[in-house]
């Protein structure tokens, strides 16, 4: 009976994971270069922070609706003078938890001061191979080779406060919600912007209690990221920076 009763629980643990059973899967991903530029002047844009991550989702045998389970693969970085920005190609890694990437893959998120941000997915390019769930690999962004256009914000200041709070709340459920993903540690750039823009609105008369800290939030629960991270420490990684 006890024997029969672990054969159960084995087989209604791989219904419920059926990837984490069947076997790692292996991703990689193609590079992905592209150029941001003003949607009014078309001017090419320098110093736009932009994170590219490939989301891990997962459903069960309990919940039929999926949910984000983790991130795969962050990167970030910061557009030059001539606007451009390149990611490079990743891969092969092999992925054991009984979740996948999806057709959507990568997101790509965009900031920079006074502009709305931009969060940019592979919608256009699902196919219904895609829908099913099946694997494909290198992974690619339908935004490689494309010029990305950024609208300057214009309503008010408390309009754009909102908008930036959307934002910031984003960033937080990247940063801060897995610990142990040290994904703090890989958007530094996007912290700091943050931050600068933060003071900015302060400056301009929005009430400070009013505006997400993400970054001060890093660095007042220190010992919590430290510990359950095991990442080291946050105020050493971004010592020198003054929230």
């Amino acid at each position: 009976m006890k024997r029969k009763t672990h054969c159960l629980f084995f087989i209604l643990t791989c219904l419920a994971t059926l990837p984490a059973c069947a076997g790692p899967t292996t991703y990689s991903a193609e590079a992905i270069e592209a150029k941001v530029v003003d949607a009014d002047t078309k001017q090419l844009l320098e110093g736009v922070v932009v994170v590219a991550r490939w989301v891990l989702e997962e459903s069960t045998i309990v919940s039929i609706k999926v949910r984000e389970a983790g991130n795969l693969v962050i990167l970030e970085t910061v557009t030059d003078k001539g606007g451009k920005f390149i990611f490079s190609a990743w891969g092969p890694i092999q992925h054991w938890k009984g979740s996948r990437l999806t057709y959507m893959d990568p997101e790509i998120l965009i900031f920079k001061s006074g502009y709305e941000y931009q969060r940019l997915n592979n919608y256009d390019s699902a196919t219904s191979e895609q829908h099913a769930g099946k694997v494909y690999s290198p992974r690619k962004s339908q935004w490689h080779g494309k010029t990305i256009e950024m609208k300057p914000f214009g309503g008010t200041i408390g309009a754009y406060e909102d908008h930036f709070e959307s934002f910031n709340k984003k960033l937080e459920r990247i940063a801060a919600d897995r610990p142990k993903e040290c994904n703090w540690k890989k958007i530094p750039n996007t912290i700091r912007a943050m931050n600068w823009e933060r003071k900015r609105l302060i400056a301009q008369g929005v009430n400070p209690n009013t505006l997400s800290t993400l970054d001060n939030e890093l660095l007042m629960n220190d010992a919590f990221y430290t510990d359950k991270g095991n990442c080291g420490s946050p105020k050493e990684f971004f010592k020198g920076f003054q929230p």
